[in-house]
């Protein structure tokens, strides 16, 4: 096996470290931000939910903005840009909290800031795609998935050790995310393929004539319902229909990051051999298979056991997907296809939670109607990847080893030298 710190190129593991520190920021304040609304403010739960539905509504845009900024500006003066708006937020936050903020004053910074760290999201997928080609894209994706894994695992811990004050965490969360900003600006240079500014780029409504990938848009706004089950919709179901206590939940989910953490290389690895498509359909089939046995789920372990399945779903449909975006585009709109493929995956976020949530409720003694109506979501995103090879003949393939239009910044680098 090759040494894996010469198997990827240096600015790949600067933005995995970075990833670690901005999903660290974020995962020791904004996960609570719904608790302290609820239960220290006693903010009615449906003003909570509006609160989280406009920033879902936000990130959808803040992901297709973003995706255009990094075509037209470049990749590292984009994820610069939203690192300061979070850190900014975050500050804000914690200000408002600590002067007793009205709650609608709060949501609307809470909303800018998830608007500012959704743009990065595009940009950073860019960047990746720019660094890398045919098999070791879609390793290079999930290499990247594990530093936001870590962190967000790390970020819970230290949540739970450090401190109980609200104003203390944003605050540390503001100057996370400055130290990543930090850390970007000295060490991050643009990728030598991303586009240059003063190029004149394709109008918008080129997008609509890429047929292969407005199926897989389709595809992903039907699995976005699916993986976006996996805090709201679980969190529901297993406190409100099988009594497990919320603690315990906590672990539960912690399975899923863990797990990403552990399979995601060797996942890809293995998708890099089958091909990109045959590796959604059955990501896709897997995250069917999970969701759909909460059904017969009433203890904590049965669980685990279901959120397992539904890891191994998602370290193949995550990372996939996005490289197959990437190879349907067009090298001068990657920002842009990734923008517009992330604003799909966003959908999942503002429904998905609310699908559920509404079956959930209409049939409270027949689970099966929840669960395998989610798992029948899946199998047509399934069948709707499947088209993507049936009709166009793409992704079929494992990825070639090389681009013809281009070349990773690993080789750049050294004929530069």
């Amino acid at each position: 096996m090759s040494n894996p710190l010469r198997r990827y190129p240096p600015e790949l593991w600067l933005l995995f470290f970075g990833r670690v520190i901005t999903a660290t920021g974020y995962s020791f304040s904004f996960p609570f931000f719904a608790i302290y609304c609820a239960g220290h403010l006693k903010i009615p739960m449906g003003d909570v939910g509006a609160a989280f539905a406009m920033s879902g509504f936000a990130g959808m845009i803040a992901r297709f903005c973003g995706g255009e900024l990094a075509d037209r500006l470049g990749r590292k003066i984009v994820m610069q840009g939203a690192l300061a708006g979070r850190a900014l937020t975050s500050a804000g936050i914690a200000w408002q909290i600590a002067t007793g903020a009205p709650f609608w004053h709060l949501a609307a910074t809470f909303v800018a800031s998830n608007f500012a760290g959704q743009i990065f999201e595009p940009s950073s997928q860019a960047y990746v795609a720019d660094i890398s080609t045919g098999r070791m894209r879609a390793e290079s994706f999930g290499f990247v998935r594990m530093g936001i894994n870590a962190g967000w695992a790390l970020g819970m811990i230290l949540n739970a050790i450090v401190t109980e004050s609200y104003v203390v965490t944003f605050a540390i969360t503001a100057g996370v995310f400055a130290l990543s900003l930090l850390l970007f600006s000295v060490f991050l240079r643009e990728p030598p393929r991303a586009p240059h500014p003063d190029e004149p780029g394709p109008p918008l409504s080129a997008i609509f004539a890429n047929r292969p990938f407005l199926l897989l848009a389709g595809a992903a706004v039907l699995l976005s319902v699916v993986w976006s089950q996996l805090v709201a919709g679980t969190s529901m179901y297993a406190s409100g229909f099988a009594c497990i206590p919320d603690k315990t939940i906590a672990w539960i989910l912690a399975v899923n990051g863990t797990g990403v953490f552990l399979l995601q290389i060797p996942a890809t690895r293995w998708m890099g051999r089958i091909g990109l498509v045959p590796a959604l359909v059955t990501g896709c089939l897997l995250y069917g298979a999970g969701y759909g046995s909460y059904t017969f789920c009433t203890q904590p372990w049965h669980f685990a056991l279901a959120i397992a399945v539904v890891t191994c779903g998602e370290v193949l449909c995550a990372p996939a997907g996005a490289s197959l975006a990437t190879e349907l585009a067009p090298l001068s709109q990657r920002g842009r296809y990734l923008g517009a493929y992330m604003l799909t995956q966003n959908s999942g976020q503002v429904f998905g939670p609310y699908i559920s949530g509404q079956l959930l409720q209409r049939f409270p003694t027949h689970p099966g109607a929840t669960w395998f109506t989610i798992a029948g979501i899946a199998g047509a995103s399934a069948i709707a990847h499947l088209a993507i090879v049936k009709l166009y003949g793409v992704g079929k393939r494992p990825p070639a080893e090389v681009e013809s239009d281009a070349k990773p910044m690993a080789v750049a680098a050294e004929k530069e030298a």
